[in-house]
């Protein structure tokens, strides 16, 4: 398969992604009342950093490709494919854990005066399942693109802002719902579901 099939899978994968985000996002922010955001300044910066970089990089790929040669990977046709499957793969998770949020849904870390526990969806095994769905997705782009610009750094970015801010969140979870929210850790995974045997001995 040439290297022109996977850019049009890419752009196909990438516009969906985009749509899905800011569809879900503008619908969340009407109906979203009074937020208090908990997001750290360093936070912030990371992300606007980094989203600078993959979008630039993004609109380069798909315009002008070439321009971006020098930063490309030998990355063998299979773990491309392997890039196919995981796109298909995480959009529908995505969605999944979207419409799961509802109002709830925002891109900065921020607790709503009408915040409510979501365990339903793939928050009824996963507390954190928006950031498995984004890991898969930028796994995905950088398997596509075989670019470390387009793909590896956005990924090394978003590991990063992860661990930097997952405890923030669970911290600020906690303030909010208090011991409903420390069972809700207890029963199940940070980013991928508990193994059953782990569940059972809980």
């Amino acid at each position: 398969m040439s290297q022109p099939f996977f850019h049009n899978v890419f752009i196909i994968f990438f516009t969906l992604f985009a749509v899905i985000r800011v569809v879900f996002q503008w619908r969340a922010r009407l109906t979203q009342g009074q937020v208090e955001y908990k997001e750290s300044k360093l936070n912030t910066a990371l992300r606007a950093l980094i989203g600078s970089i993959f979008f630039l990089g993004v609109l380069f790929y798909i315009v002008r490709p070439q321009v971006l040669a020098w930063a490309e990977l030998p990355l063998p046709q299979g773990l491309q494919w392997l890039g196919v499957v995981l796109g298909i793969v995480s959009l529908p998770l995505l969605v999944w854990t979207q419409l799961a949020l509802g109002s709830n849904f925002s891109t900065t870390l921020h607790v709503r005066r009408e915040h409510t526990l979501v365990t339903s969806g793939p928050y009824r095994y996963v507390r954190h399942p928006m950031y498995t769905a984004l890991f898969l997705s930028m796994l995905a782009i950088l398997l596509l693109t075989r670019n470390w610009l387009v793909g590896a750094v956005p990924l090394i970015g978003l590991c990063v802002i992860v661990l930097l801010r997952v405890q923030y969140e669970e911290h600020a979870m906690i303030e909010k719902f208090g011991e409903a929210y420390r069972k809700y850790m207890k029963r199940t995974g940070r980013f991928l579901p508990r193994m059953i045997r782990q569940q059972e001995r809980q």
